[in-house]
């Protein structure tokens, strides 16, 4: 991704190699690193662990490297932590080693997956939240509580993931919520830590506990960005959008395909694979198949489609269910081949649009 950043979109000023991952929300990001959420009201919206470990890690070196050099290096050890989570929970589902590997190919082939290369907070928080389900699986429920209280000032989403763990929990004790009550439970309350540390430091330097949520009142850049409840009805509008451009009363265009068409195609195969594990998996899958039910829920509470492909990257139980039907349906093996190859086409057109054209992606 590097070298295809650069040959893409090279640095106009022939300093840096990494230009090309300063892109979009990188800006928000940097903003956050030089000014620590002092001058800019609407950097409230974006969480500050992962600005925090780029920048403490970047003055580590007396800012020898860069913020970008030091994303670079975070993103891909990361990545490494993700995939090694990812083949944890497919050894948990019973998946042999021969296919372990699809569900790393399927995650990297995904529609957003070159976000995790970008400035942006992906890697880091895919990183964690799969290691706090995987201590979940395991039983290790302290593991999991901090890891947690760390993902919750990394990304609002973090909720999905302490969804997950506790679905998991319950299932530990049979879903019975009396023997669940017990003193293991308290590890959850480590969960809003993150949060609350975040909402304290807000507190402080602005004067408002919930200043995440007023910065998208602070600038014009979100105004599409209301919340409403009736999460069907950006669903059905986007349905409704593809109808209008398959019959020639919508142009087709890069706009349509970004916002609506890439993330209901993928919101269709979150419903799908969250489907499958809950009622032909179901035991270790319904935690999973509810967390991506919820998930598509909580993406759309904003009233519209945009960056919901990118939202649904950390959602594992897509790689998980695609390769459990890869395994045990061989009927139905060309439909997963099918959706990595659609999947990867996506990817190349999205990244292709982003380093040649400046449009944006998610």
């Amino acid at each position: 991704m590097t070298i295809v950043g650069h040959v893409l979109f090279p640095d106009p000023d022939g300093k840096s190699v990494l230009h090309h991952m300063m892109r979009w929300d990188a800006g928000w990001y940097m903003i956050i690193i030089n000014d620590h959420y002092t001058q800019n009201a609407a950097s409230a919206a974006f969480y500050p662990l992962f600005p925090a470990v780029v920048g403490s890690l970047s003055a580590l070196t007396l800012h020898v490297l860069s913020p970008s050099v030091m994303a670079l290096l975070l993103n891909v050890a990361c990545l490494g932590l993700a995939i090694a989570a990812l083949l944890a929970v497919a050894r948990h589902f019973g998946l042999t080693a021969r296919v372990r590997y699809l569900c790393v190919a399927l995650f990297l082939l995904s529609p957003a997956a070159f976000f995790m290369h970008q400035f942006y907070s992906e890697t880091l928080f895919a990183a964690l939240g799969f290691w706090a389900y995987v201590f979940a699986l395991r039983r290790q429920w302290l593991y999991m509580g901090i890891l947690l209280a760390v993902l919750t000032a990394a990304r609002l989403p973090a909720l999905l993931f302490v969804g997950l763990c506790a679905l998991e929990y319950l299932r530990a004790y049979d879903w019975n919520l009396k023997k669940a009550l017990n003193r293991k439970a308290l590890t959850f309350l480590l969960a809003p830590f993150g949060f609350i540390a975040y909402g304290l430091y807000l507190l402080a330097v602005r004067g408002d506990f919930l200043a995440m949520f007023s910065a998208y009142k602070a600038t014009t850049d979100w105004t599409y960005h209301t919340f409403n409840p009736n999460f069907f009805s950006p669903i059905f509008h986007g349905a409704y959008e593809i109808i209008l451009v398959i019959i020639g009363a919508l142009p087709l265009n890069s706009h349509f395909l970004v916002s609506v068409a890439i993330p209901l195609f993928s919101l269709t195969i979150l419903f799908t694979c969250s489907l499958y594990l809950i009622f032909k998996h179901r035991g270790a899958g319904i935690p999973l198949g509810v967390f991506g039910l919820v998930s598509i829920i909580f993406f759309t509470l904003n009233n519209n489609l945009i960056s919901v492909h990118r939202y649904a990257l950390p959602c594992l139980g897509i790689y998980i269910a695609l390769t459990l039907i890869y395994t045990h349906h061989k009927k139905l093996r060309p439909l997963v081949i099918a959706t990595a190859i659609i999947t990867t086409a996506i990817q190349i057109l999205l990244v292709w649009w982003l380093y040649t054209t400046d449009k944006f992606v998610g």
